[in-house]
């Protein structure tokens, strides 16, 4: 085990997930080094900061933790530069979602290969993961004795063709990718830490069913082609009903909603939830638990993370029930199935080969679910 670290070196810091990282760990008195090649942000004392020009250099600073704050096109370089040097040495890396590009979904199994040859210690920027609003939950489930847990609802929408936002000329993949994988990792993470583990939360078989409507971008210059900009679906994880809306179409509510009912040692619960930031919400059996001055989700992830590299063996992070590449693994590939549901208008049903680390089909009559495509995303792994 180590220490807490006090140094974090961000690629990609200038992009709207490295500067929230960044803000972040300046507010938490960290020494923070960037590497970005474009034009630094104005409102940004650079001063506070160690700027690198040298990406090569970047990766061999030492430093306490990495962000990989990057699109996949743009990570794979220093994901590889990481994973070499952690071949002699402990290094912990903080990655982005998604975790492959949607229309060149790579290799996850070999990638988890390659971390658990390493001495690397890997993680994903799933933000609701690392809050302290689901240990909270969590600890509520373990109280209850024996739980079982019949529904779940996620909800994960913001208006993002509003042009009067800055934020929404970022460029985004589809929102199967870029906002429905944070729940599918939620109800992964809560399921699998009910059941002491994410495999045994598959055994009982998965079923994916999909809508989807195309995203209506403020700059559709910046787009090569059609990408969604809404998600509804019902996942079936054995007995479990899960319900999902993302949504980024022009007057979408802004949530981040979640509520779960099920029972414990015969008695029914329900928990409601908000991690929508600035106005989080923790209701359990209708009793506001008293949430609302809750920290900045961005300071969340840098608490907990160092909470974990401190007190948790590296090997339980990268196989237990953790925000590592096995879940997001896991998490991707259902993304790849709600964008195959919703854009084949058919019900999906999966059979995981824990040998493989992937999900199959039921359907015998095809010999795999896509080729990756600039106009048809691969089903991230998914193999029939």
């Amino acid at each position: 085990m180590t220490a807490p670290f006090e140094s974090i070196a961000i690629a990609g810091a200038w992009g709207y997930i490295g500067r929230k990282l960044l803000d972040a760990a300046l507010r938490r008195g960290l020494t923070v080094q960037v590497y970005d090649p474009g034009p630094a942000p104005a409102d940004l004392d650079l001063g506070a900061v160690t700027r690198l020009t040298d990406e090569t250099a970047f990766y061999q600073l030492p430093v306490d933790a990495f962000h990989l704050a990057l699109h996949p096109e743009a990570r794979q370089a220093g994901q590889t530069l990481l994973l070499q040097r952690a071949r002699s040495e402990p290094i912990w890396i903080l990655n982005e979602k998604p975790m492959f590009a949607p229309d060149d979904p790579g290799d996850g199994p070999a990638l988890i290969e390659a971390v658990d040859r390493s001495q690397a210690v890997m993680l994903y920027d799933f933000p609701e993961l690392f809050d302290p609003l689901t240990r909270r939950v969590v600890q509520y489930l373990a109280g209850l004795g024996r739980v079982e847990i019949e529904s779940i609802h996620v909800e994960r929408s913001k208006d993002r063709e509003d042009p009067a936002i800055p934020r929404n000329y970022k460029r985004m993949v589809s929102i199967q990718y870029q906002e429905s994988v944070h729940c599918l990792a939620w109800v992964l993470y809560l399921l699998g830490t009910v059941r002491q583990s994410i495999e045994g939360v598959l055994s009982d078989g998965v079923s994916v069913s999909a809508t989807a409507v195309p995203y209506a971008p403020p700059n559709p210059e910046s787009y090569d082609g059609v990408v969604d900009g809404r998600c509804d679906f019902q996942l079936a994880l054995g007995s479990v009903a899960v319900e999902g809306s993302t949504n980024f179409k022009q007057g979408a509510p802004w949530t981040k909603r979640r509520v779960v009912r099920g029972r414990g040692n015969g008695r029914p619960f329900v928990i409601e939830a908000n991690y929508l930031e600035g106005k989080k919400q923790l209701r359990i059996n209708g009793v506001d638990q008293g949430w609302a001055a809750a920290a900045s989700s961005y300071e969340a992830i840098l608490s907990t993370w160092a909470e974990w590299r401190a007190t948790v063996p590296p090997a339980t992070v990268l196989r237990g029930v953790y925000p590592n590449p096995r879940l997001a693994w896991l998490a991707f590939q259902l993304s790849g199935a709600l964008w195959r549901s919703s854009h084949e208008h058919r019900r999906i049903d999966l059979v995981w080969r824990a040998d493989r680390q992937r999900f199959e089909t039921h359907d015998p009559t095809r010999a795999g679910l896509g080729g990756p495509t600039a106009s048809h995303p691969a089903a991230s792994g998914l193999n029939s």
